[in-house]
């Protein structure tokens, strides 16, 4: 008869009690004495013997899925030793711990690896789990309840062996496979076929696949199989391969899809040799390469190159010389590597810089020598194997010897170095000469840039020589790699809203929308909480709470960008005029000032008033005679 009280808690000799002044401290379990108090302390039990076990043993504790996890933190590791030298790093468990709290019932299964039994406490070895355990409850005196179920999954991880039939496996997953088929702890009979199972879940998976009511019908040609590997082998070799369209065949799924993709879609287009009609442009675009018409009725004109247009490098030139080519004049010259978007980029790290300088200042001092095994030398294959480098100051390392262009340095670099140098290969660098403020295009050095963005800006709309166009809106660009980001950026329309589903062509399209339509503020502050809506109203915060931006040397003011600093400079403090009127020599800041000007010269007006007739030079002088009609009632207010 279980216990009432506390006083007859004390009469009974199962336990073993200590009475203090405030509390009982029990020695043992008493589930038998007390089985309705005490039943919902199954899984903490469990818990205390596995904290028990794992604790005081060598035994080990983990997780499969491909590779070993961490039973406690589940980090990952493809190789035993490591992974065991992880596991025992993590010291001594409790019942707190959040991997022993979330097994809960006897269910869970718990894989130990029992390829070292022994103690820890006084190190002596077993050959089975049920001795060590009966070894800490007698010698040791721990309190482990072996009457608590807990589903143990014992494996020998040092060799793959089956502790059952001694077979050993090359691999865990297949000793995993093997034991659950050939030696099941439990079994999970199917009512239909009285195949077994070790776990619940391959059961279900099996009834789902194998033994649904009314079998597995085909939903293309209405066909019923008896199972759902057969429905798939079906679909795979009748419809899945076969185009509805067209009724072509192909060898798997994705190459079906691909068809469908290029040659069915909604659009129709029309080669101009041979009249095959296309839906997509991309479709049109690779019959157009290989039309049998075209290639027969046309033939391609050789185009000659200038000595300032070189041709790019194709697909089957050798990319290891190329390679070598880059090495040989950037470890040879001062020619400095970089890439460019928006700012500078590291060559070598992509570490972005606002200033050129800086660039080449970190280039100088931390990538002194070109390495082909880099994984920037490695990145230049097929058409995207061109180098922008600055040859502003261009000089030979060897000898020290100022030289004035590229293919004067690679000339001497040949004779005078021995350098290994291949000049049938045309095309792999791209020279700069980036001056500060004063950048000449390489083609026609009278033309001057600022900004090399401008500068990158006008050799693909003068110098592109129609190498590469843009089939959506007709631009034309020097090389693929522009090509590619322009297509990317302008074309692609996959930046989709999460609130609306509206598509955008670019992120900053879709910042815009979502900042006007749905107030979104995705742009927060670095330096507090507070969250804006766009780049410039952050900045403008940045300036005004914590007084970070672009400050000017001369008189302190902060601006969102380090352009528009430059411009304050020349413009208020360095009063720069350096651009002239053509006609009467007056010299303006820039562009859009001299353009202006030049209305005087040009003398026609082309604004005129709809009230008086009056025509003015410029729409803002409109603007402003317009606002004299509605204050006099000429004409009536728009509000």
């Amino acid at each position: 008869m279980a216990c009432a009280c506390r006083r007859e808690l004390t009469k009974c000799p199962k336990w073993e009690i200590e009475i203090n002044s405030r509390f009982i401290e029990k020695k043992h379990f008493f589930s038998d004495c007390l089985p309705g108090r005490y039943e919902g302390c199954t899984s903490e039990r469990r818990r205390q013997n596995l904290k028990i076990l794992f604790n005081h043993t060598t035994i080990m504790p983990f997780k499969w899925r491909g590779k070993y996890l961490c039973f406690y933190c589940g980090q990952n590791y493809t190789e035993y030793p490591e992974f065991r030298k992880h596991t025992k790093s993590h010291g001594l468990c409790t019942t707190k711990d959040y991997s022993l709290k979330i097994i809960k019932g006897n269910h869970v299964e718990i894989k130990i690896d029992v390829s070292e039994i022994g103690c820890e406490i006084c190190n002596e070895p077993f050959n089975r789990l049920d001795e060590v355990i009966d070894h800490l409850i007698v010698k040791h005196d721990f309190e482990y309840n072996k009457k608590i179920d807990i589903p143990f999954q014992e494996y020998r991880l040092v060799d793959f062996r089956c502790l059952h039939c001694e077979e050993q496996f090359s691999y865990f997953g297949y000793l995993v496979k093997h034991v659950n088929t050939v030696h099941p702890q439990n079994c999970f009979i199917c009512d239909h076929c009285r195949a077994t199972f070790n776990k619940k879940r391959d059961l279900d998976f099996h009834l789902r696949n194998y033994h649904r009511q009314g079998g597995y019908p085909c939903d293309l040609c209405l066909k019923n199989f008896e199972n759902c590997i057969q429905l798939r082998k079906h679909k795979n070799n009748t419809h899945f391969r076969q185009c509805k369209s067209c009724g072509s065949s192909f060898g798997s799924l994705s190459l079906l899809q691909k068809h469908i993709q290029v040659d069915h879609s909604q659009n129709n287009l029309k080669c101009s040799y041979c009249s095959k009609e296309f839906h997509t442009t991309l479709g049109l675009k690779q019959h157009l390469s290989k039309c049998k018409v075209k290639i027969l009725s046309k033939v391609e004109p050789q185009v000659s190159l200038n000595e300032t247009q070189q041709a790019e490098p194709t697909k089957k030139q050798n990319v290891l010389q190329i390679r070598q080519n880059i090495q040989c004049v950037l470890n040879m010259s001062t020619a400095v590597p970089f890439k460019f978007f928006a700012k500078y980029f590291c060559f070598y790290c992509s570490k972005k810089f606002v200033e050129f300088d800086d660039l080449k200042t970190h280039t100088n001092l931390e990538h002194p020598v070109c390495d082909l095994k880099s994984k920037s030398m490695k990145n230049f294959k097929g058409e995207r194997t061109t180098v922008k480098v600055d040859i502003s100051a261009l000089a030979c390392k060897l000898c020290c010897v100022s030289i004035p262009n590229l293919d004067d340095l690679i000339t001497h670099l040949i004779a005078e170095h021995k350098a290994n140098y291949d000049t049938t290969i045309k095309g792999c660098l791209e020279p700069f000469r980036v001056i500060k403020d004063n950048m000449p295009c390489p083609i026609c050095p009278d033309t001057v840039f600022r900004y090399f963005g401008i500068l990158l800006r006008h050799m693909n709309s003068e110098h592109s020589n129609n190498n590469r166009i843009c089939d959506f809106c007709g631009r034309s660009f020097r090389n693929a790699a522009n090509l590619k980001v322009h297509i990317t950026y302008a074309h692609t329309g996959s930046c989709e809203c999460d609130i609306c589903g509206i598509k955008y062509k670019n992120q900053w399209c879709l910042s815009r929308h979502r900042a006007k339509t749905h107030d979104a503020k995705d742009y927060k502050c670095p330096k507090c909480p507070e969250q804006f809506q766009s780049e410039y109203h952050k900045q403008k915060h940045l300036i005004k709470v914590h007084n970070v931006g672009h400050k000017c040397s001369y008189c302190g003011k902060m601006f969102t960008r380090n352009s528009f600093m430059k411009d304050h400079v020349r413009r208020t403090h360095l009063k720069e005029k350096n651009i002239p009127c053509s006609i009467c020599n007056e010299k303006f800041f820039d562009n859009y000032l001299l353009r202006m000007h030049m209305v005087k010269h040009e003398g026609e007006r082309k604004f005129s008033c709809t009230v008086c007739g009056k025509a003015f030079l410029r729409k803002s002088n409109l603007s402003s005679h317009m606002e004299m009609h509605k204050k006099y009632g000429h004409i009536p207010l728009q509000i």
